[in-house]
């Protein structure tokens, strides 16, 4: 079977990458074979980069897919996960679409589904630059947990890049492709998380430049569709449960609203309207309401959680959820401040342990002692090795 069938291209296609992780792989295709889909006619790509593994070579070349065609690339010299990634995203030029799933992640049974709702609904839509299966509860580089502002609808947006269950379309990853092309990528322009800058090997980041060069966007379910069990390998030595998420468990309608008139979150995770409640123009203002942008260059006011040396404009309550809620309902308090940075003033009187209470909330505070000895004891040991 050829994979340049013409029938394919108006196909959305599964791809799932692997290396040499035989359970993973297992585990994913389980995870899949018992997904619903709309009719028998979704080709299967099972993509494996080069690791000499004849056993995950075997299981690959005898898993019967059901469902549609089954299609089978080993890469004979290794690629490393940057290059085998943009190949998988070159598959769009078969299909009219692929889901992209790495091999330690683990889908609902409404994936599919999800997809092709968000791809009919978007695929025009010269904001968008992915479709996430994934959404994340976890604000990564802020170490808070992250809960996106509810407006009733099952989509939302981020300025991020996602890698645990995403979806293009042809014309997103030609767009990415023909960006990449033409433009000499300096990271150190782009206003990104630093963790970010210090990435040597992924393949996102690449695409963090695009999108934030070109404005674009990623769509977000409310209730993720993949998840993430965190297997050791490239980029992550294994035994890790903290980016598993609420995976959805039941059939859904989906209602998605026009791109315009999305709940929209920038790349640290902050909400991007947030402006608009003090008629600021965007480009004058620093929204920090995790405590990790420090982006105020050229810009007048810092939205922040920080405890800061500025003039205080406004002041805001960390109690309604998500925090951005407290400001849009105008709820008074000492927790989130307004700055202007044009005039200097003491630091204001508090502390910044509201935003540590805020997002732990009445957890058992001895079992969180007990995890901060293991973690300094475990970090300990390992230093002495």
């Amino acid at each position: 079977m050829e994979i340049s069938n013409p029938k394919n291209k108006e196909k959305v296609a599964v791809v799932v990458v692997g290396y040499s992780r035989l359970n993973s792989i297992k585990r994913l295709l389980s995870s899949l074979i018992v997904a619903n889909y709309p009719k028998e006619d979704v080709p299967l790509v099972i993509s494996l980069d080069c690791s000499h593994n004849e056993q995950l070579y075997e299981f690959a070349r005898n898993f019967l897919w059901p469902y549609g065609n089954k299609y089978l690339i080993i890469h004979k010299k290794r690629l490393g996960l940057k290059a085998h990634i943009f190949s998988c995203g070159d598959l769009t030029n078969y299909f009219n679409a692929i889901i992209l799933l790495e091999d330690d992640l683990y889908v609902s049974t409404e994936f599919y589904k999800f997809a092709i709702a968000a791809v009919e609904k978007y695929n025009n839509s010269e904001n968008i630059a992915g479709i996430s299966l994934y959404r994340h509860e976890f604000n990564g580089f802020a170490g808070f947990p992250f809960t996106p502002l509810n407006d009733g609808s099952d989509s939302f947006a981020i300025q991020t890049v996602v890698s645990w269950g995403q979806c293009w379309t042809r014309s997103m990853w030609e767009s990415f492709r023909n960006w990449l092309c033409v433009n000499t990528i300096d990271f150190t322009k782009y206003d990104i998380p630093q963790q970010i800058k210090t990435w040597e090997r992924a393949w996102s980041k690449y695409y963090y430049a695009y999108i934030l060069a070109c404005n674009k966007y990623y769509i977000f379910p409310y209730i993720s569709l993949s998840t993430n069990f965190g297997d050791a390998g490239e980029h992550g030595d294994g035994g890790n449960s903290d980016w598993q998420v609420d995976l959805l468990n039941g059939p859904k309608n989906y209602f998605f609203k026009d791109f315009e008139s999305m709940v929209k979150y920038d790349v640290y995770l902050n909400n991007a309207e947030l402006h608009h409640f003090f008629n600021i123009n965007k480009n004058n203002i620093c929204i920090d309401l995790y405590g990790n942008n420090q982006n105020t260059k050229n810009k007048r006011y810092w939205l922040s959680v920080q405890l800061l040396p500025f003039k205080v404009e406004k002041k805001f309550a960390l109690n309604l959820r998500p925090p951005e809620l407290n400001i849009i309902k105008e709820i008074e308090g000492n927790d989130i401040f307004l700055y202007d940075t044009f005039t200097r003033f003491t630091v204001p009187v508090g502390n910044n342990i509201s935003l540590i209470k805020y997002y732990i909330r009445s957890f058992n505070k001895f079992a969180l002692l007990k995890y901060l000895l293991y973690c300094i004891l475990k970090k300990f040991i390992k230093s002495k090795l």
